[in-house]
């Protein structure tokens, strides 16, 4: 319709002469489907069917069909893409990266979510192949492949299965191979690949143990899903996820002391990362000396002394725990997108206590402000620190994000 309009205000907007023709004639919108499909008759009838002109057409094809919601067409497109490269450019050619990963989009909206990882494995495997498993090119690659998981099955989303969180554990860890083969342990980019690997064990963790990480680390936990390719009940033990995280994390500092370039903020920040991991799993008295170590760092600085005072001034949440899931359904769509604050106690060693949420919009049932309640009591926040001492706060106002269910916030 928006297409027709525009036809029509055109034949308005006509000169005079133009629009006096008694006979004019209805003119049918365009239609970007059948450009594709004329341009594609036009290279193969000139060029063949493999002409290397018709991967590009191919993948507009392909988009366009997506983005219309015909998504068994599109994968078709998108596949006939790929053959047009590998004709041409050889089976692990990277020109058919982004036809795989459209591919792939479409398995995981689907519901197929093991089509979509062998697409993501193969997508893998031809890079490695072309630029070699410890080439710069790689770190791209694997980044593109670590941002896909995140945004697809996000962790701590209904979508993420164990498996899920054990690729995204695998990539990082190769992050870190790559990255250390390159540059070495005290570089920019390794220092990323520890972190990012110590986050993805933590979210490991948390997927076996549930938000509360009661159970003891040495526990075997069942899940009902194993790697990607042997479904069935196994045995994960929580403790080899921990203790790898808690590694990752001490090599993130110790990369981040030797990297010349870092500064003492960043430095500090790091301390306090890691005092992040301790205190999620309730080594209170670990996570205290690292975020006290922090502070020293800017205090004990000539050009960054100023910064201590304000350091770690207000609570804050741990920064890679996602711990709201959402509401419940039935919130009113006008809600959605506003948030509530919420009063609470954060301890010193991290608890929050004494709940209250300030002036709830009308729509918001007994229910939902018990699930916010819920929600917040079991998000670990960062203490304050004052005068270099980690305290208790009282009153903290914190802007609670109200989300549909399902939604990240």
């Amino acid at each position: 319709m928006p297409a027709l309009g525009c036809v029509l205000a055109g034949l308005f907007l006509a000169n005079s002469a133009l629009a006096q023709v008694p006979e004019a004639s209805y003119v049918s919108p365009p239609n970007p489907v059948n450009d594709y499909l004329d341009a594609i008759d036009r290279i193969e009838g000139d060029y063949g069917p493999y002409a290397t002109e018709l991967s590009d057409l191919y993948l507009g094809l392909g988009q366009t069909l997506l983005d219309s919601g015909d998504y068994e067409q599109a994968r078709d497109a998108f596949h006939r893409g790929v053959l047009v490269v590998r004709v041409n450019s050889g089976p692990n050619s990277p020109e058919q990266t982004n036809h795989l990963y459209l591919i792939a989009n479409i398995e995981a909206l689907l519901g197929n979510d093991k089509a979509a990882d062998e697409v993501l494995e193969n997508i893998q495997f031809i890079n490695s192949d072309y630029y070699g498993r410890n080439s710069s090119e790689m770190l791209g690659v694997l980044d593109r492949m670590y941002q896909w998981y995140l945004a697809s099955r996000p962790p701590g989303s209904e979508y993420a299965q164990y498996a899920d969180y054990e690729r995204v554990i695998e990539l990082t860890e190769d992050m870190v191979q790559v990255s250390e083969a390159l540059h070495g342990p005290g570089h920019p980019e390794t220092t990323e690949a520890y972190r990012r690997h110590g986050e993805a064990q933590f979210q490991a963790v948390r997927y076996l143990m549930g938000q509360t990480m009661t159970l003891s680390l040495d526990d075997y936990v069942a899940v009902s899903s194993g790697t990607l390719y042997t479904p069935g009940v196994v045995k994960v033990s929580v403790g080899e996820h921990y203790d790898a995280g808690r590694k990752a994390f001490k090599r993130y500092v110790e990369s981040m002391l030797a990297d010349k370039s870092t500064t003492p903020p960043q430095y500090a920040e790091a301390l306090a990362n890691m005092g992040d991991w301790y205190l999620v799993f309730e080594k209170s008295r670990t996570s205290r000396n690292l975020y006290e170590q922090a502070y020293e760092v800017l205090a004990s600085s000539d050009d960054y002394a100023e910064l201590a005072a304000g350091y770690m001034a207000q609570p804050r949440p741990v920064h890679f725990f996602f711990a709201q899931p959402g509401l419940l359904e039935d919130v009113p769509v006008e809600l959605q997108e506003l948030s509530v604050d919420v009063s609470i106690t954060v301890t010193s060693y991290g608890d929050v206590r004494y709940v209250k949420v300030l002036n709830p919009p009308e729509g918001l049932t007994d229910n939902h402000l018990g699930q916010i309640k819920r929600q917040v009591r079991q998000t670990p926040f960062r203490p304050a620190l004052k005068a270099g001492e980690v305290v208790t706060t009282k009153d903290f106002i914190w802007q609670y994000a109200i989300a549909a269910q399902g939604q990240a916030s």
